[in-house]
C-alpha cells in the first residue's frame, strides 16, 4: 500500500485533536465513552480496509471516473453533491475550532475576521493546488512533524503533572453501555481513508491492503483516541474535564520544558496542530472542490482556454466559512458537531451502496 494512504490516514487521525472530538468524547466520560470508542475503533477498522481495498481494485481512477463509467447520471449527481456537501463541513469544523484556539491562546485581542482572512488566504491558494502537489507537501509536513509530536508525547507522559489514578478513574467506566455520539466521533479518526475517492487517482500501480496494515493503522488510532480521551483527565481531574473547552491544549499548557529553547510545551502544541489543522482543511476542502468541479463547468467563466470555475468554488468556500467562523459561538460549534458525526453512520452506508453500485456496474 502507498506511503501516501498512510499520511492521509494519520493526517486525520493527527486532526481529531483540534476537532470538537476530545470534548465530546469527555463530555460523556462517565456514560459510555469509553466503551463507545472501542466500538468505534472496530467499526472504523473495518470501514478503512473495506474502503482501502475498494479502491485499490481500481487504480488510477478516482470516484468521480468510477460514477462516469459505472453508473447513470441520476445516481452520479446527488451522490457526488452529497459527499461534496460532507467533506466541506468537515474542513468547516476544523476551521472554526483553529480559529477559536488562536483567539483563546494566542491572539484574544485581535479581530475574529482578521484571524479567519489570515487563514483562508492560505486555504485559498491551498485549495487549488494540483492534487499531486498536495500528496506531497502532506508527505513533506508529517515528515517534519512526526518527531516533534513525539518529543510533544514523550514530555506529556513523563510529566509529573499527570494523575495516573484519575485516569484509573475513567477507566473504571469501560462497563458502560457505548455511547452512540462516542462511537460515530471515533469512528471519524478513520475517515482519512475516504479521502481516495478524489487522490486515488493518484495511485497508478495494483496494490493491496495486508493485514499488517490494518493492525498499524488500527494501533495508530487507538493511540491518538486513548489519548485524546485519557491525557486531558489525566491533567485536570474526571470531576472537572467536562469544564473544558480545548481540552488537549489545556493539558499541553500543564507541561514546561525545563531546559528547553521553549519552556511551555503548549507553544509546541500550538504550532503542530495548527500547521496539521491547515493541511486538514486543504485536504478536506480540495475533495468537496474536485467533487464540485465534476458537475459545474460554467462556460460564463470561460476566458480564452482558462476556466474559472474552480476560483469561484474556491471563493465560496472560504466566504461560507468566514460566514460560519464569525456567526458560531463555541458552544453551538460542538452542538452541531455532534449532529454532524450521528449522521456519519448515514455517510458510510452512501459511500458502501455507492461502491456496491459501481462494482455491480463493472462486473455486468
Amino acid at each position: 500500500m502507498s506511503r501516501f494512504v498512510y499520511y492521509l490516514i494519520l493526517t486525520n487521525m493527527l486532526a481529531i485533536i483540534m476537532s470538537p472530538i476530545p470534548r465530546l468524547l469527555l463530555l460523556r466520560a462517565g456514560d459510555g465513552a469509553l466503551s463507545g470508542m472501542i466500538v468505534g475503533i472496530i467499526g472504523g477498522a473495518l470501514f478503512t480496509y473495506v474502503t482501502v481495498s475498494f479502491f485499490l481494485k481500481y487504480p488510477g481512477q478516482d470516484l468521480i471516473e468510477l460514477l462516469t463509467k459505472y453508473t447513470s447520471s441520476w445516481i452520479q449527481i446527488p451522490v457526488t453533491l452529497y459527499f461534496a456537501f460532507m467533506w466541506f463541513i468537515a474542513g468547516t469544523i476544523t476551521l472554526i475550532m483553529t480559529v477559536f484556539l488562536l483567539i483563546t491562546f494566542l491572539t484574544p485581542v485581535m479581530s475574529i475576521y482578521i484571524i479567519s482572512l489570515s487563514i483562508l488566504i492560505t486555504i485559498f491558494f491551498g485549495v487549488l493546488l494540483k492534487t499531486k502537489s498536495i500528496l506531497f507537501t502532506l508527505e513533506i509536513l508529517c515528515v517534519l512533524m512526526i518527531p516533534v509530536t513525539v518529543l510533544m508525547f514523550f514530555k506529556m507522559f513523563t510529566s509529573h503533572e499527570l494523575d495516573f489514578d484519575q485516569v484509573r478513574l475513567a477507566v473504571m467506566h469501560i462497563k458502560s453501555i457505548p455511547d452512540f455520539t462516542a462511537f460515530n466521533a471515533s469512528t471519524f479518526t478513520f475517515m482519512g481513508s475516504a479521502n481516495l475517492i478524489i487522490f486515488n487517482k493518484y495511485f497508478k500501480e495494483k496494490q493491496n491492503i495486508s493485514k499488517w496494515s490494518i493492525i498499524c493503522i488500527t494501533l495508530a488510532s487507538i493511540f491518538m483516541l486513548i489519548n485524546s480521551y485519557l491525557v486531558p483527565i489525566g491533567f485536570t481531574g474526571f470531576d472537572e474535564i467536562d469544564q473544558l473547552m480545548f481540552p488537549w491544549t489545556s493539558s499541553a499548557d500543564s507541561v514546561r520544558m525545563k531546559f528547553g529553547f521553549i519552556e511551555r510545551v503548549v507553544f509546541i502544541f500550538m504550532f503542530l496542530f495548527v500547521t496539521i489543522s491547515f493541511i486538514s482543511i486543504i485536504i478536506h476542502w480540495h475533495v468537496a472542490y474536485k467533487l464540485l468541479s465534476s458537475i459545474f463547468r460554467l462556460k460564463s467563466l470561460q476566458i480564452k482556454q482558462q476556466n474559472f470555475t474552480p476560483l469561484l468554488i474556491s471563493f465560496i468556500f472560504c466566504a461560507v466559512g468566514l460566514w460560519l467562523t464569525v456567526s458560531f459561538t463555541q458552544y453551538q460549534l460542538y452542538e452541531y458537531s455532534k449532529y454532524y458525526y450521528n449522521i456519519l453512520p448515514i455517510f458510510a452506508g452512501v459511500l458502501f451502496l455507492t461502491m456496491l453500485a459501481i462494482r455491480k456496474g463493472a462486473t455486468s
